[in-house]
């Protein structure tokens, strides 16, 4: 399903000088309907009604200008933004807000979970606004947060419910004459069908939707007759086949879509050759090649697009941290001025007090001040157990925790090999002593390093680096926390094997790169960090081999910037990566052993490293 994303408005535009409050409130209006025309051009004037209505704290204002932002940074690909911004209207919409907002949030949160793979929070986000009413009627993105909800639960494998939830979006859409999503959950539903092995389903699904579509003349058409084509080649009916791919390129070319044409051709390809007509595969073959060249050549271009447009946003956004480096030491300054304030002020409390002669009132109220402190220390020590202690001073003070983003962090996950074969040879309690005894050390190992534990999943273990306070050495501490844990586990399996013990074996993963940090829930709440930072650690851990320690070539990139030119020994160095001999590299700390690219799911290839410390 595509993004809500407000659109640039058809009057009024962002000018350079002061904004007017009729110009604002009509475009912020505007900008809570419309469709997205060019996602660049909405941008400046999502973020001038921004800082506009933050200046007014006007929060209902403000979380509109925030849905608008991140819906287009979504669109753009700019994920960690997106979630970041999208996390702040969460929290500013209220109940006297656009009854609608509460679920543009919600529908523009669960597309970048979608986006992040997040798929547990895109059906818990969705399911929730869908409970809600408006007056006792269903919200307008009513079928669009079903839809999420649906690609969701096919995602994790659920596709019995993904069909219920397509089928629910069909009938809704239908009953409501709305043709899109009536087709889109036809052709799901179809889609599913055939991963069920029920092709006569998927065959039914999937006419319905070529004949609806055809009515309407929706853009669809290509993808239903490509998916018709591939199960009457699977029935084999290479002729059939062949004709709905042919057609499938007609429409595909009438919209000018590159990739449909390409993926139409290969099964017309396909088709011929198993119809036996060999001449036209090869001709339709080199009409593939050449479709495939023209689509990278059109990714090239828009790749050198996306990087100067990156270097312009990088250039901005240090000026603007520049400015709030500025702004935070005024505020600190005035802080430690007001601090000092009220230490005279209650200074002279107490002077006042004891010369009025109530020594024993005060011993009582001394005593009493005792008790409450300790059972603040104690609860204050429980707080620190589960969050980071800036987050729960910020906590203490306002009563909640901002969302942040962090630009660079560097994350580590483990997990251990044959842990459910285990599970089946150690009785419960053995099981949860080993990994109480595992996780314990690792958390001694973290809190040495500076690291700050995020969670554990099952037996994963998850933390990083850098947050939340940032420092310029997350990487190396990352890496020599993960070493001590491999080691920790390794010295473990040399003791169970000598007492003829089942033993564990552990895989870990780094990977470098911008999260989103913040507290989640209300009651039980955890500090948690977000991001496709988040899934590429979790895919170095799962791409990697027992007892070794798996980074990205983000993190190494980050790590051999310390490394000493004269120790270089076989490196690989960024460019030439790819091409380089995999001989071990050495620095001052660690040894590099380049795998080259490596197939991580749903990554694709990625440039891995194995890092061991430097002997001596």
């Amino acid at each position: 399903m595509a993004l809500w994303c407000m659109g640039m408005p058809t009057t009024g535009t962002a000018q350079e000088g002061p904004i007017e409050a009729t110009w604002a409130d009509s475009v912020i209006e505007q900008l809570a309907g419309s469709t997205i025309d060019d996602y660049e051009a909405t941008m400046p004037v999502a973020r001038r009604l921004f800082g506009y209505y933050r200046q007014r704290h006007d929060t209902c204002h403000m979380a509109q200008a925030a849905v608008a932002m991140g819906s287009c940074y979504d669109a753009l690909g700019k994920l960690d933004s997106s979630l970041y911004i999208l996390l702040q209207a969460d929290r500013w919409k209220e109940k006297n807000c656009d009854p609608e907002l509460p679920f543009r949030v919600a529908l523009n949160l669960s597309s970048v979970y979608l986006s992040l793979g997040e798929f547990d929070r895109v059906d818990s986000v969705c399911a929730h606004a869908l409970e809600r009413r408006i007056d006792g009627a269903r919200s307008k993105h009513h079928s669009d947060l079903l839809f999420n909800r649906a690609v969701a639960r096919a995602e994790n494998g659920d596709i019995q419910g993904a069909d219920e939830r397509f089928k629910e979006l069909e009938e809704l859409a239908r009953a409501n004459n709305d043709d899109s999503n009536e087709i889109d959950a036809l052709l799901n539903r179809g889609a599913l069908h055939g991963i069920m092995k029920d092709g006569a389903g998927a065959r039914r699904f999937l006419s319905k939707a070529l004949h609806r579509c055809n009515e309407v003349d929706c853009p669809m058409r290509a993808t239903i007759l490509l998916n018709l084509g591939a199960l009457a080649n699977d029935d084999g009916s290479h002729a059939e086949a062949l004709a709905l791919a042919d057609s499938a390129r007609s429409t595909a070319r009438s919209h000018g879509d590159l990739y449909l044409q390409m993926r139409a051709v290969a099964m017309m390809s396909e088709a011929a050759h198993l119809n036996g007509d060999h001449a036209r595969s090869w001709d339709l073959t080199k009409e593939h090649v050449a479709l495939r060249d023209s689509l990278l050549d059109a990714e090239k271009v828009r790749a050198v697009s996306d990087v100067r447009e990156k270097y312009e946003t990088e250039k901005r956004m240090r000026q603007i941290k520049e400015l709030e480096v500025e702004k935070l030491d005024a505020e600190l300054r005035e802080t430690q001025l007001q601090r000092t304030r009220n230490v005279y002020l209650f200074s002279g409390i107490a002077v006042v007090l004891l010369a009025g002669g109530l020594w024993n009132r005060l011993r009582f109220v001394d005593r009493a001040r005792r008790a409450i402190q300790h059972e603040k220390d104690i609860s204050e020590g429980l707080l620190l157990n589960i969050l980071p202690e800036e987050v729960a001073e910020e906590l203490k003070e306002k009563g909640e925790a901002e969302a942040v983003l962090f630009d660079q962090v560097t994350v580590l996950f483990t997990d251990f090999k044959g842990f459910t074969a285990l599970s089946e040879v150690l009785t419960p309690k053995e099981l949860v002593k080993d990994l109480h005894e595992c996780f314990s050390a690792f958390d001694r190992i973290c809190e040495v390093h500076g690291l700050e534990k995020i969670k554990t999943i099952g037996d994963a273990y998850m933390a990083a680096g850098g947050l939340p306070t940032p420092n310029t050495t997350h990487a190396t501490d990352v890496i020599r926390a993960a070493l001590e844990m491999r080691d920790f586990i390794a010295k473990g399996k040399m003791h169970k094997i000598a007492a003829g013990l089942p033993y564990f074996e552990i895989r870990i993963g780094v990977h470098t790169g911008p999260v989103v940090a913040g507290i989640v829930g209300v009651k039980k709440f955890s500090y948690d960090i977000w991001g496709d930072t988040v899934n590429t650690a979790s895919r170095m851990e799962s791409s990697g081999e027992p007892g070794k320690v798996n980074i990205s070539e983000a993190t190494y990139a980050l790590v051999k910037g310390a490394m000493k030119e004269n120790d270089v020994n076989g490196v690989v160095n960024g460019h030439n990566a790819q091409h380089a001999t995999r001989q071990p590299a050495t620095g001052p700390a660690f040894t590099f052993t380049p795998r080259g690219k490596v197939q991580a799911k749903g990554k694709g290839e990625m440039e891995m490293y194995f890092v061991e410390a430097l002997a001596g």
